[in-house]
């Protein structure tokens, strides 16, 4: 037992006064099969042992000690593992849109998701805006976006404005574009686009340019965000996410956070990522990344090049093979792109730089290149958000230059198989350049792990990885569960704290009800979480 305490006091020497000076209060998680989150071969019959806010002991059953009046929690048959951290999500946008939008995600048509706008009518006062939220046309039988007939059917007397599951594309009713003096007349905005019809008009679809419409939208209280952190946080746990990296913050989100966190509403620990105003406001105040506590952290500065394959605005080097009018749109000129890196790093501040496409990509490492030569710094783990589509090439520049990609495995699960919008996009041979996770692994890249909310869920992320659509791409459980633990840790500089299942880190674990070592890898997206602890407290354990 006294090697454990050795490894404790390596870690967190004021800890180890309180864990000598009480006999009594260990919490025992025993008989599971733990995967650390490091990479070695999972642990059957383990012991984890808790003490505090920290992990005290680990090992095999009957070879490690457990204290006297011990807590003891039989896990026998199920899996242990590092508290899971959503690398890439949108946490807080998320929470405010389960409180107030209509959930479109699980429609199985198109009809079925007007009905579900239908519905909404009812509730509200005329005039009332009613929003949507993850609308995907790829799982309809109609294969088509909406438009504004369709949403003038669902109510002329509400202004309506549903967002794709990407968020990069939206749909306005003609009473929403009005209110926002959107007509025939109307000039393309200089970032993004709206389509027009045969007859002149536009058609109610637009591609990464929403906030034109949505800027009529009242704006979001405070002290909705606060309650939303709170409803995203309860969801989290229950999903056995620990950890969460909100992808793109701005000084109103940052207060309801600050604000969450006061008032206990904020329960996952999150590492939030600043956008717009907030960066510059940041770099005045001389903040970095990594400023705030265990539970609430500034992180990167977040830029976008482009914008999604769903809404055909992610950057390609060819057109789309569903649509060869278009390569996609930037959300920003290269060379902008190029000085505000530059700007971030200066500063102190990750860069992460949402890129999708092939061109955003080699746009994005470029950026960083330039950023690096004005002032080399190692162990800067500048980042690429999505880094989907990439060349041979860029994966030797991304080695070289010590670029984490931040991909969602979620995404591969959603739309990579045949037939898919993926392939719709972009066409069999090129598909296959799509997500390559086993080619960045084997280079020794790391990688990690989140959702950007499509959908929400590490376990659904685990299963999509083992089981890509792309068999060349396909990564093992044990390393999936490294790029959701300990690389996604890593991506926010907090390996040493968390992301892993080691005497001294964090108690921030995550147990599931079966054993995903031996059952078949396509059910595993179906195991359910049997309990979340962060910092050795159990914040959800399911009901029987």
């Amino acid at each position: 037992m006294g090697t454990f305490y050795i490894l404790v006091i390596m870690f967190h020497p004021k800890e180890i006064k309180k864990i000598l000076s009480i006999e009594s209060c260990a919490r025992v998680l025993l008989g599971g099969t733990l995967i650390d989150g490091t990479g070695k071969p999972p642990i059957k019959d383990s012991v984890v042992i808790i003490k505090g806010e920290y992990i005290l002991a680990v090992g095999k059953k009957n070879e490690v000690k457990i204290p006297e009046r011990s807590e003891i929690y039989d896990i026998s048959g199920m899996t242990i593992m590092p508290g899971l951290i959503d690398a890439h999500c949108h946490f807080s946008g998320m929470g405010v849109s389960m409180l107030r939008s209509v959930g479109l995600r699980d429609t199985p048509s198109l009809e079925a998701a007007m009905k579900k706008l239908q519905e909404r009518t009812m509730e509200l006062k005329k005039g009332e805006w009613i929003q949507g939220r993850g609308w995907d046309e790829s799982k309809w039988p109609e294969n088509r976006y909406p438009t504004k007939i369709d949403l003038d059917k669902v109510s002329t007397d509400h202004p309506i404005y549903i967002s794709r599951v990407c968020g990069h594309a939206g749909i306005a009713n003609s009473l929403a574009m009005k209110l926002a003096g959107i007509d025939e007349n109307t000039p393309q905005p200089s970032r993004g686009s709206f389509d027009i019809g045969k007859d002149g008009s536009p058609t109610g679809v637009f591609r990464d340019s929403g906030g034109m419409v949505t800027k009529n939208i009242p704006s979001i209280s405070e002290d909705l965000m606060v309650e939303g952190i709170l409803k995203a946080s309860d969801y989290a746990l229950s999903l056995g996410c620990t950890g969460i990296q909100d992808a793109g913050v701005g000084p109103i989100t940052i207060k309801a956070y600050q604000t969450a966190l006061k008032e206990g509403k904020l329960k996952v620990r999150a590492f939030i990522m600043l956008s717009g105003e907030a960066q510059d406001n940041s770099y005045a105040l001389g903040i970095k990344t990594g400023f705030g506590n265990n539970l609430l952290k500034i992180g990167s500065t977040k830029l976008m090049i482009d914008g999604s394959l769903g809404a055909r605005t992610a950057l390609l080097f060819e057109p789309y093979s569903d649509d060869p009018t278009t390569k996609g749109l930037p959300m920003m000129d290269p060379n902008q792109l190029k000085e505000r890196a530059k700007k971030a790093h200066l500063n102190n501040s990750q860069i992460a730089i949402h890129a999708i496409g092939d061109l955003a990509i080699e746009y994005a490492i470029d950026a960083i290149q330039y950023a690096l030569k004005s002032e080399p710094r190692k162990n800067h783990r500048h980042r690429i958000e999505h880094c989907e589509i990439l060349t041979a090439s860029q994966i030797e520049r991304i080695k070289e230059l010590g670029i984490i990609p931040s991909v969602q495995p979620n995404f591969v699960g959603e739309w990579a198989g045949p037939g898919s919008m993926y392939e719709q996009r972009l066409g069999l041979e090129r598909n296959k350049l799509n997500n390559p996770y086993r080619f960045l692994i084997d280079e020794g890249i790391t990688i990690c792990f989140g959702s950007d909310g499509m959908p929400f869920g590490p376990i659904y992320g685990l299963w999509s990885a083992v089981n890509h659509g792309i068999k060349g791409s396909r990564i093992s459980l044990v390393e999936a569960v490294k790029c959701y633990t300990l690389n996604s840790a890593f991506s926010s500089f907090e390996e040493d704290l968390k992301g892993s299942v080691e005497p001294g880190k964090l108690a921030d674990i995550t147990i599931v009800e079966k054993d995903m070592t031996t059952i078949p890898s396509d059910e595993i997206k179906d195991v359910k979480v049997y309990m979340t602890i962060i910092g050795g407290n159990i914040l959800y354990h399911k009901e029987n």
